[in-house]
């Protein structure tokens, strides 16, 4: 049977330090810092209510209650928002896992807290059931993937290997078909039953990489726009591209 965006919770890693942004944003955590006068979390929370989704559970750490009266249940979006509170850093292999409780369904959305991806996420939730995959992670191209943590995807959309930041010239990443991991998943059960409880732990360092032997992972590839707010020059340019793409509908 063919599950529904609504049928999926989306788990939103929203608990860092925001170290990188502190020089243009420190008066709270990354995921309020302001785009447009406006948290950048509203605009995720919007994204996601208007892909259908409907049930959102925030990872929250550092100073959480900000979040959480920001954002409060979620009425203002549509969406039913519920928290998870990590008291330590966790990570965010970590904090999956402290949500672990949370996540009733056979697999969840998983989106990172400081970066938006334009990714179609029925299409993305099809694609990781076709595959019976363990984990399905966004595979987004940019123009400068030297930038960022890469990953390799195969013919057929297995993801082969991971590569961290700047260990591949920006021309052979692209001539070899990397893509840049988007900071978008759709992970089984499984996959969060073995993310170790009770330490921190890196989902994208630590956890991902070593599923690589299962063959589980596939990449969702998408050409759709990308922006890391954790990164001051892409937050400074944010101001104006988020307003320009979505206008005022997507953040309160």
């Amino acid at each position: 049977m063919q599950l529904d965006t609504s049928e999926i919770p989306a788990v939103v890693l929203a608990g860092g330090l925001g170290t990188r942004l502190r020089p243009a944003f420190a008066a709270g955590p990354k995921s309020l810092a302001p785009v447009a006068g406006k948290p950048f979390l509203g605009y995720l929370l919007g994204w996601l209510a208007s892909s259908g989704v409907r049930d959102v559970i925030l990872c929250v750490g550092y100073k959480a209650a900000q979040i959480q009266e920001y954002a409060g249940a979620g009425g203002a979006w549509g969406l039913g928002v519920r928290y998870s509170v990590e008291y330590s850093p966790l990570g965010t292999g970590g904090a999956l896992k402290n949500a672990e409780g949370l996540c009733r369904s056979d697999c969840v959305f998983v989106i990172n807290g400081d970066t938006y991806l334009d990714v179609d996420l029925a299409r993305m939730l099809a694609f990781h059931g076709q595959r019976h995959a363990l984990v399905t992670i966004a595979a987004a191209r940019v123009s400068d993937p030297e930038r960022y943590g890469s990953l390799q995807v195969g013919e057929s959309g297995r993801v082969e290997s991971f590569a961290e930041k700047r260990t591949m010239p920006k021309k052979q990443a692209i001539a070899q078909g990397s893509f840049i991991n988007g900071g978008v998943y759709v992970l089984s059960r499984e996959c969060l039953a073995r993310i170790p409880a009770d330490c921190a732990v890196s989902l994208e360092r630590e956890v991902l990489p070593d599923l690589i032997a299962t063959k589980g992972i596939f990449g969702f590839v998408t050409d759709g726009y990308f922006l890391d707010i954790g990164i001051e020059n892409d937050y400074n340019r944010a101001q104006t591209e988020l307003i320009e793409r979505f206008g005022n509908s997507y953040s309160k």
